[in-house]
């Protein structure tokens, strides 16, 4: 046997050890230690979205989930509006993705029912909601994807501890000389955006990929969480330092934005603020404030609301206050509204910020 042929067998037979091994690592994963699995992609432009169509297991949550044709977390809806039918358009991230209930339990699902019974009419709910998502992502979405929903009535779910920072990230609309201007931002090309898509792919399909992405990233991640914590505390403080105050200030900007185009089209649009779980009762937020600061001075307990009722008002826009109501359940010693070691809400949690909302929606005619 020549030498080059000697090679070629024992490359072949690497080759197949490599995909034997890879294939008895992603089974052995799945069986023994099921990794968070995926289920977004990115545009060209770095938007993050769903895979339209998907149908998956996650074994994070322990259930299976699925996507319209639209990539959203949500039945199928026709692009064209049905006639008398109020359309509500609801843009959050991982609270109203609501990957961890049943989407029939979920607050954008249970809303469309509450409303059409509370307003006696016909109202459709369209969830567009993507993990991750800071208001400037829903600008952004709005303008490329969703105003072609032609909404009557957009309800931005602002998730208080991390929207804010997730903004600072600027990653499609910054300010410059007290205007908000779009970031310069060229789209991926054919081979960047293949690879990005790839990796999606395989996040969202892969164990062993989520694993080693995990272990890339375990540094990253300690750095994030740290300065988001950091960044929570800042929320809760009546005066935030300069960083959150240009935050709050570019979180005015992106709403005011949203505003703009909607009232272009004859529609309306409502902030609904979203409580930390640490906030509702005095106990539990005491604790938290003496370990941030280790004595517990200087923080309010409704500081975030208030900071993002004022943000708001400015732009002239509704705000809806869980806070109040989710303060009022816990008081009450009821069972709790939040999933145990997750933090997201569960199903208590959906149906009462659903029940709020509805109410509020219809009083104050913002569903008509």
């Amino acid at each position: 046997m020549t030498r080059t042929r000697v090679w070629l067998v024992n490359g072949l037979l690497l080759i197949v050890a490599m995909a034997v091994g890879m294939v008895l690592s992603e089974v052995g994963l799945r069986v023994f230690y099921p990794q968070p699995l995926g289920v977004w992609h990115h545009d060209r432009y770095g938007l993050a979205l769903h895979w339209p169509g998907l149908v998956t297991y996650l074994p994070q949550f322990g259930r299976s989930v699925s996507f319209n044709s639209a990539g959203m977390r949500d039945r199928e809806h026709a692009v064209e509006r049905a006639e008398g039918v109020f359309r509500v358009l609801v843009l959050g991230d991982s609270f109203m993705e609501a990957l961890q209930v049943p989407f029939e339990t979920s607050f954008p699902s249970l809303l469309e029912r509450e409303l059409e019974k509370r307003a006696g009419r016909r109202v459709e709910v369209v969830n567009a909601s993507v993990s991750g998502w800071g208001t400037d992502d829903e600008l952004q979405y709005l303008t490329t994807h969703g105003m072609k929903w032609r909404p009557d009535l957009v309800l931005v779910a602002m998730t208080l501890h991390n929207d804010v920072s997730d903004n600072l990230r600027e990653r499609f609309h910054t300010t410059k000389n007290g205007a908000l201007v779009k970031t310069p931002r060229e789209a991926d090309s054919f081979l960047r955006y293949g690879i990005v898509q790839l990796k999606g792919f395989l996040a969202t399909r892969s164990h062993s990929f989520q694993l080693l992405m995990r272990a890339r990233r375990a540094r990253e991640m300690q750095r994030e969480t740290k300065q988001l914590n950091s960044h929570v505390v800042e929320l809760f403080r009546e005066a935030p330092d300069g960083r959150v105050a240009r935050g709050l200030e570019l979180t005015a900007f992106l709403l005011e934005r949203m505003q703009v185009i909607l009232s272009a089209e004859g529609g309306k649009m409502a902030v609904v603020l979203l409580p930390l779980a640490v906030q509702l009762s005095e106990e539990n937020f005491g604790e938290f404030a003496r370990a941030a600061t280790g004595s517990g001075r200087g923080l309010e307990i409704d500081g975030p609301q208030r900071l993002m009722t004022r943000v708001a008002d400015r732009a002239g826009i509704a705000v809806i206050d869980l806070l109040p109501g989710f303060s009022e359940w816990a008081a009450g010693g009821r069972d709790g509204l939040y999933l145990e070691g997750d933090g997201h809400w569960n199903e208590r949690g959906h149906r009462l910020g659903m029940d709020i909302v509805a109410r509020e929606l219809v009083n104050r005619g913002l569903v008509r």
